[in-house]
């Protein structure tokens, strides 16, 4: 493009130049020749002397050689490079601080061991020989004479001359009884036992710590009820599994046993004491 521009304006400029010129000549020639009038009646023949003429130098237009410019294809604009990632600020690396010097130990001189002066071991002194002393061969012991055994005397029963005159033997003291045991099979008709239930539900109450833990299950107990109202052994025949409950059913026994009847006979009772939660 620019090529053809420059071109155009070459042409142009040497079209003046020529026109300029021409123009010039034109001039030249007219103000330098005196034409005479010619007067319409006579007809004088005009000589001419072609040799008065100059020949103006022709100058030769320049050329334009029109060329067709067949504009070179554009080449294809460079690719867009990607945009470089911003380089990432390195992270500052903080100085480690340097680690404190320790203490230099100081070594405590080692006491020396003492040299024990190794005393000389005394000599051994030569044992005195064992003295061999004659045998002394036993003399046979004289055999016992084998008598026939006498016969033993059987004793006489003795007589109690301390006899009442009634002669009434005696009695031997009876053996003590064993107290009967009662439980839920064999005392239902029993008053007494049932005055024991009655007051073992009135002051029957749940551990707090087994209802907080909710903890249930059955303890049996087994004590002995005194013909004056007071028990003793009293101890659980089988466990719950729960220690709280077992020692619950313990406390219950021994806060109702204020209500416990006097029997006329000691007894053991066992019953069980159910916990169950709602």
């Amino acid at each position: 493009m620019q090529s053809k521009q420059s071109l155009s304006k070459i042409s142009n400029y040497s079209g003046l130049a020529v026109s300029a010129i021409v123009h010039v000549a034109a001039a030249y020639f007219l103000l330098s020749h005196n034409f005479s009038e010619i007067k319409i009646g006579e007809q004088k023949p005009i000589k001419i002397a072609l040799n008065s003429f100059t020949p103006v130098p022709q100058t030769s237009a320049p050329q334009i050689s029109e060329q067709v410019m067949i504009p070179e294809p554009t080449p294809p604009a460079p690719p867009q490079e990607p945009p470089k990632p911003e380089p990432k600020p390195e992270p500052k690396i903080e100085p480690k601080p340097l680690p404190k010097p320790e203490p230099k130990k100081v070594e405590k001189p080692k006491a020396e061991p003492k040299k024990v002066e190794k005393k000389p071991l005394p000599k051994p002194e030569p044992r005195p020989e064992p003295k061999t002393e004659p045998k002394v061969e036993p003399k046979p012991e004289p055999t016992p004479a084998i008598t026939a055994p006498a016969p033993i005397a059987t004793p006489a029963p003795a007589v109690n001359t301390n006899l009442p005159a009634n002669n009434k033997s005696i009695a031997a003291a009876p053996a003590q009884k064993v107290a009967q045991e009662l439980n839920l099979a064999n005392a239902q008709s029993d008053e007494d036992f049932s005055k024991v239930i009655a007051a073992v539900k009135k002051h029957k109450n749940y551990p707090s710590n087994a209802r907080r833990m909710r903890h249930q299950g059955v303890v049996e107990v087994r004590f002995l009820l005194k013909t004056d109202g007071s028990i003793d052994e009293l101890k659980v025949s089988k466990s719950s599994g729960f220690e709280s409950l077992d020692k619950g059913a313990i406390e219950n026994i021994l806060k109702a046993s204020s209500e416990f009847p006097k029997p006329k006979e000691a007894r053991y009772l066992r019953f069980p004491i159910a916990f169950t939660l709602r």
